[in-house]
């Protein structure tokens, strides 16, 4: 296959798994009734475990202003829980609450059940191998991404 041609066909598989996925989580949040954005942020949360607010917009490509309003509406609902920072009180850290935990168990033993047939069907050496290319791909575009962040800094400051 061509270059572009692979180019072309690898940029639909990952439009294809980005719209899956959000698909997954939309039905796993709404269970729970949780909105999508809801679910991610409690997903993402449980994965960082005590996370400051700002990684974790970054880590989900949001504005801190937006995500801060997603996590006062799951405060209110006792599923997380921000706290000060003991080195810096302008900073706040949020995890999950007793609450939290139950709901997300629930949301990633769904993802985990999806994900079984897919495991079972193919090899360890296949995942390892997927996993590997994944991996690399992703590193290889975050590379490029935060290249491009560091040269529009370096821009904006001329």
């Amino acid at each position: 296959m061509e270059a572009k041609d692979l180019s072309l066909r690898f940029w639909e598989l990952l439009r294809d798994a980005s719209v899956n996925t959000e698909f997954m989580m939309t039905e796993f949040s709404s269970r729970n009734k949780l909105s999508r954005l809801q679910g991610r942020a409690l997903l993402q949360i449980y994965i960082q475990e005590h996370v400051r607010l700002s990684d974790l917009a970054e880590i989900m490509g949001m504005n801190p202003g937006n995500l801060s309003r997603v996590c006062q509406s799951l405060e209110r609902e006792s599923l997380l829980q921000r706290e000060r920072s003991t080195e810096d009180r302008r900073v706040w850290t949020i995890s999950l609450t007793e609450k939290g935990q139950k709901v997300i168990r629930e949301i990633v033993n769904s993802i985990e059940d999806s994900f079984k047939k897919f495991l079972q069907d193919h090899t360890a050496e296949e995942l390892d191998q997927l996993v590997r290319l994944w991996t690399d791909y992703n590193h290889y575009f975050s590379q490029a991404r935060l290249g491009r962040h560091a040269a529009k800094e370096s821009e904006a400051l001329s």
